[in-house]
């Protein structure tokens, strides 16, 4: 049977199931026993609601549960929601990169956002500088699949992620202190306190982290830190000032600062033919989790906001809410993305290194929308949104500088060193948008619902300008900077007739312009998006619904432009439109909650980079290029169902399936058609299970054992569907046991433990090995986390 056709089949017979699963009467008494499961409030509707109740696919996780899975960046996430990819071209501190049902991108570059829009306290997070260190004290995470923009201030194509921090009481007081340690050296302390400064009135709630740990990539030169080490702090304010009954006022200030060494870049599938043009002299076998790192410079990784949130109920039938975010992020790293320490015959290799990624951003929104209540049959939603983000970006690469002396000269006519380039600008991107959201009760049991959102973007690109050139000698130091680069001017201005005398005649050891800067790009972009959907309470416990949407990610700027005025591009805005029939059910009077869903997908113009030789010479590549494209046509077909059970009050189960079908209808890449080909990161199957079982009732608490584990097909990390660098399906599996006081106790003990079978697998790859690749030797990659453990005691007042 087709894998969807059980989807199908399953959310139908659920829909039957609940009619005969138990007696109106007995339903209702079950649905209160200690048995059931608690219900979960939502806001994916801008209003608060249960999550069986709203007519979209969505998965929420409590704070009860993110702290049982041990979730601590955003990227651990994934792991919960059927459909939801993650790779990490950073490491585990900065800017996952997300795919939902298929939808995502690949480009690494600082100044991107994804299609899968982040929030935190209801502020859009534009990019990875501000992304980091969301995930402590926190309510609930919302993952809603399928496009957005009708009820959300950023559109967005994939769907949106949204972490809701606890926020202060107005009743009482309450904290807690987490402390905890595991292998690698690990230390965390996390905790919250907070309570009424006035009763009922004003309340406010301080919470904190600090999380340290060695790293667990280790390099084969003696003396070199091991990679993606932690060190990270994070604290935030909340005050909550509730004057009256119609008006409230949300104040959060978040400060972060994260270190350590950066990611562990691991080189695989080296080329060490002697034969070949692209041998590098070694096999590079250092070990799945070993590296041959030359050097490991601690990145910095901070970041500050603060959010304002405002509701306001204007009268008996209608509320006001503003949401003001502000967000400052600033990232530097400098790292050695070869990972190859020595030839064969003991030369020292420098292929990739040292790299440089620097970013900083200052970013403001405000959004503003209305929403009635208790109108009758029709009830609406009318909202405005404005955002401005201001990225500072500066990207430096060094190619060949320990092999190649043949492709740039000095003006003294000195063969320089290696295939080395830099680029740097300021990116300015604002959005405009208004929306509205509709709904009418046709019947008791039927509504129908409608909206529209208007999208107006435009990005500036200011002060662009690139370099290009070599050392002037060849590296024979494992240090980074042994020897000067010497650098001319590729890309300048005003405009691509302007003459530069400095290209490629003057060579200076200098990151400054040579020449003018290149001249403002500009690009705008205007979109008109809809959404309509039916939904049906079939019976008081499984409510149906069908939906067609469309999404809109606007144009953006190829940030790895470096050879040439040419390459200062767009990618054109991709373009969405989605097609769902779901349902959500509740049997067995509230101790199953069983739900699935079926999209179809076709997508436009999908943004992504590509990887492919800049400058081919007459033995090989002189070095790599990056462009950020679209692949004009696709298509994604899928299905999900999720799984909650509560058969007795000491077990609770859950489990998830997603499938998915995808290929590009048109894509000609390479010098050939690739349609066909599947999506990045988009596996046919993957899926979650996840026990928590209550073992015993002690007179000093509960013991409890949980695992979960989850299975991911296999995917490609690029559209060429390049094999060598793609992950085989595999699983991972972790537990936890832990010991929680009983109600007149304030403390609770648990032992963990993730990727408890130390699997090998990657988290992220990149094609550079052969000519066509930009001919490296070898392929890029980043390697999951190997298996890690600890223990934890909290004390809760």
């Amino acid at each position: 049977m087709n894998p969807l056709a059980v989807i199908v089949r399953a959310t139908l017979v659920a829909a039957a199931l609940s009619g005969a699963a138990l007696p109106g009467p007995a339903r209702a008494q079950v649905a209160t026993a200690d048995a059931g499961i608690e219900e979960v409030i939502v806001t994916a509707q801008r209003r608060s609601e249960r999550i069986q109740d709203v007519p979209i696919a969505i998965s929420a996780i409590a704070g009860a549960e993110l702290e049982a899975r041990g979730v601590r960046q955003a990227g651990d996430i994934a792991a919960a929601v059927p459909n939801l990819m993650l790779s990490l071209p950073y490491g585990e501190e900065a800017q996952p990169t997300f795919a939902l049902r298929g939808v995502t991108t690949n480009d690494w570059s600082q100044n991107q956002s994804s299609p899968i829009a982040m929030y935190v306290d209801d502020v859009y997070k534009p990019v990875g500088a501000v992304q980091a260190l969301q995930t402590y004290d926190l309510d609930r995470v919302e993952v809603l699949r399928g496009p957005q923009g009708t009820l959300y201030g950023k559109n967005a194509t994939g769907g949106a992620m949204s972490f809701y921090s606890r926020n202060p009481s107005l009743t009482e007081y309450d904290g807690y202190l987490t402390v905890g340690a595991g292998n690698y050296n690990a230390r965390t302390v996390n905790g919250a306190i907070g309570g009424p400064l006035i009763d009922g009135v004003l309340g406010w709630r301080l919470a904190g982290l600090y999380d340290e740990r060695d790293g667990w990539v280790r390099s084969v030169v003696p003396g070199v830190e091991p990679l993606n080490s932690v060190d990270a702090a994070g604290g935030r304010l909340s005050l909550l000032w509730k004057p009256n009954a119609a008006f409230s006022a949300l104040l959060k200030v978040a400060v972060t600062r994260s270190g350590g060494t950066p990611y562990g870049a691991h080189a695989i599938n080296v080329d060490n033919d002697p034969t070949s043009v692209t041998y590098v002299g070694t096999a590079g076998n250092y070990g799945w989790w070993g590296s041959g790192a030359k050097y490991a410079l601690h990145k910095k990784l901070d970041s500050d906001s603060a959010s304002l949130k405002i509701d306001w109920q204007l009268g008996e039938h209608y509320t006001l809410t503003a949401v003001t975010g502000f967000d400052y992020g600033l990232w530097y790293e400098r790292s050695d993305d070869g990972a190859l320490a020595t030839t064969d015959a003991g030369a020292v290799i420098h292929i990739d290194d040292p790299n440089l990624y620097s970013s900083s951003i200052n970013s403001f929104s405000q959004e503003v929308r209305i929403a009635s209540h208790d109108t009758g049959a029709f009830g609406w939603l009318a909202g405005a949104f404005y955002s401005r983000d201001n990225t500072h970006y500066a990207e430096q690469f060094h190619f060949f500088d320990s092999t190649v002396n043949y492709y740039f000269f000095d003006s003294q006519g000195n063969p320089l060193w290696g295939y080395d380039e830099f680029n740097n600008f300021d990116q300015i991107r604002t959005s405009k948008a208004v929306f509205l959201n509709s709904n009418y009760t046709l019947t008791p049991a039927v509504t129908l619902r409608a909206g529209l959102r208007f999208t107006n973007d435009e990005i500036t690109v200011k002060n662009f300008y690139a370099l290009e050139g070599g050392m002037t000698n060849q590296p024979t130091q494992l240090g980074p900077d042994q020897y000067p680069t010497l650098w001319t001017q590729t890309i300048w201005g005003p405009d691509a007739t302007s003459p530069c005398p400095a290209n490629y005649v003057t060579y200076v050891a200098s990151l400054a312009t040579q020449c003018p800067v290149a001249g403002d790009q500009v690009k705008k972009n205007n979109n008109l998006s809809l959404r309509v959907g039916l939904d049906w309470k079939i019976t008081p416990d499984v409510l149906g619904y069908a939906s067609a949407s469309q999404g809109y990610r606007g144009a953006a700027f190829n940030g790895q432009a470096f050879n040439g005025p040419a390459e200062l591009t767009f990618a054109s805005p991709e373009r969405l439109n989605a097609y769902e029939v779901g349902v959500k059910s509740e049997l067995y009077g509230k101790r199953l909650e069983l739900n699935g869903a079926v999209f179809y997908y076709q997508y436009k113009d999908q943004q992504f980079l590509d990887t492919y030789c800049a400058f081919p010479t007459a033995t090989g590549c002189a070095g790599t290029g990056f462009k950020l494209t679209n692949a004009p046509r696709s298509r994604i077909v899928g299905g999900e169902l999720e799984m909650h059970a509560k058969p007795s009050a000491d077990l609770d189960l859950r489990a998830s399936l997603g499938l998915l079908n995808s290929k590009y209808e048109e894509l000609f890449l390479h010098f050939a058609d690739r349609s066909g080909n599947q999506l990045i990161m988009a596996p046919d199957v993957s899926g979650d299970v996840a026990v928590d079982w209550r073992v015993a009732r002690l007179p000093f608490g509960d013991l409890h054992v949980a695992a979960d584990s989850n299975y991911y097909g296999k995917q490609y990390y690029d559209a060429l569907n390049t094999d060598r660098i793609a992950q085989p399906g595999y699983w991972l599996l972790n537990a936890r046991v832990s010991l929680l006081g009983a109600r007149d106790s304030h403390f609770s003990v648990a032992v963990w433990g993730k990727n408890l079978a130390n699997k090998e697998y990657l988290s992220y790859g990149l094609a550079q090995r052969n000519i066509q690749d930009g001919g490296l030797g070898f392929d890029y990659a980043l390697v999951g986390e190997p298996r890690t453990y600890g223990v934890e005691f909290t004390l809760r007042y």
